[in-house]
């Protein structure tokens, strides 16, 4: 089935759906969630959009055909680069995985705990890193057919199923292993993700072992760039910031999902997503995505670029915006606040619903 019928059939049931018990719509979203995906990564549209040249960025000698690609973990397991390089996407990002395979969580019955609110433009997934492992997708051919102006990249971090040093050490292993993959073209270290008990440690301390490891050594120009929360406070921003330039490192991602529930559950107004909300973050947790993090990401987008101008790095180092992207309008405020590339997720979705295969040519039409 393709699978813009598979959403209209969730959104056209969805008034349905929200008179069940709470348990039950976690249930159907999360299974129709994992139906969804595989008939997605299994889809291949039939005519490639190209975004107009006008519209292509160029950073770190890659040609990006537009600013707007996929965040990471919408495919965990590198599926689907020919879909969305079709669909007209301006790059693609592969992960997040880990140095072990991980069968992600499960809890109450329901396997990879996922629900969406599409009245409120609001997800939340407690996925928690489902992948096959670095050995094995290191191997994967990602695709047969590299469209141009739709680069590659991979989200790896380290894994929350060994202490920090011993995971650190295999977070380099495996950055080497993706060096030597022939098909990507950028890296990002996902420091954010809220889905694993993995303890905050001292990421400075772990930014420079990686530099010292593999940065400083790399035997070619493969950019590595930084994955960061969206509630990241300004204060970290800046500490962080001025260590990965001074690091050498590539570019800063920022904001990845929030759990600052407290705050986020009094700005969905829908009733009874309200509630879906609050049963979901307190039974498990998760990460929260969509249109409650656009001005936060947004702001640290801001305040990076402000930071940037006084550090003036002195080499190429650019800012990704991801949490909250919908529109053509978050992507122009994107680049007109110090970002060079933007990641969406749950916008994504949103806007497949309504435009299908021109999800692309729709925000990038001429």
């Amino acid at each position: 089935m393709h699978p813009a019928k598979l959403s209209k059939i969730f959104h056209l049931a969805y008034p349905a759906i929200q008179k069940l018990p709470l348990d039950w719509q976690v249930k159907l979203m999360s299974y129709g969630r994992m139906k969804f995906m595989k008939e997605f990564c299994d889809y291949i549209p039939k005519a490639q959009f190209i975004p107009h040249d006008d519209y292509a960025v160029n950073a770190w000698g890659l040609k990006f055909g537009s600013p707007l690609m996929n965040s990471a973990g919408m495919f965990k397991n590198g599926e689907a680069y020919d879909t969305v390089a079709k669909l007209g996407a301006g790059g693609y990002i592969g992960g997040t995985s880990t140095a072990n395979a991980r069968s992600g969580n499960a809890k109450n019955g329901i396997t990879l705990p996922f629900i969406t609110l599409p009245n409120s433009d609001v997800a939340v997934n407690w996925l928690g890193l489902p992948n096959l492992g670095d050995d094995v997708l290191v191997q994967k051919n990602i695709t047969f057919n590299k469209v141009d102006g739709c680069p590659i990249g991979w989200s790896l971090m380290r894994s929350p199923d060994y202490d920090e040093d011993v995971g650190l050490q295999l977070l380099i292993d495996s950055l080497w292993k993706y060096h030597n993959h022939p098909q990507i073209d950028f890296i990002e270290i996902n420091e954010s993700c809220p889905n694993i008990k993995a303890g905050g440690g001292n990421i400075i301390a772990r930014l420079q072992v990686i530099a010292d490891e593999f940065l400083n050594k790399r035997e070619r120009k493969l950019p590595v760039v930084v994955k960061l929360s969206n509630d990241l406070s300004m204060s970290s921003l800046e500490e962080i910031l001025t260590a990965l330039v001074k690091l050498g490192f590539d570019g800063i991602n920022l904001g990845n999902t929030s759990t600052n529930y407290a705050d986020l559950i009094n700005k969905i107004s829908n009733h009874n997503e309200n509630k879906l909300f609050d049963y979901f973050v307190n039974n498990y947790g998760g990460g929260v995505s969509g249109k409650l993090l656009k001005d936060n990401s947004l702001n640290l987008c801001t305040h990076s670029a402000e930071i940037l101008s006084k550090i003036n790095p002195g080499y190429e180092f650019h800012i990704i915006r991801s949490g909250g992207v919908e529109y053509f309008a978050d992507v122009k405020a994107s680049l007109e606040n110090g970002a060079t590339l933007v990641q969406w997720y749950t916008g994504f979705f949103a806007a497949y619903n309504l435009h299908r295969d021109k999800v692309y040519a729709n925000i990038f039409a001429k």
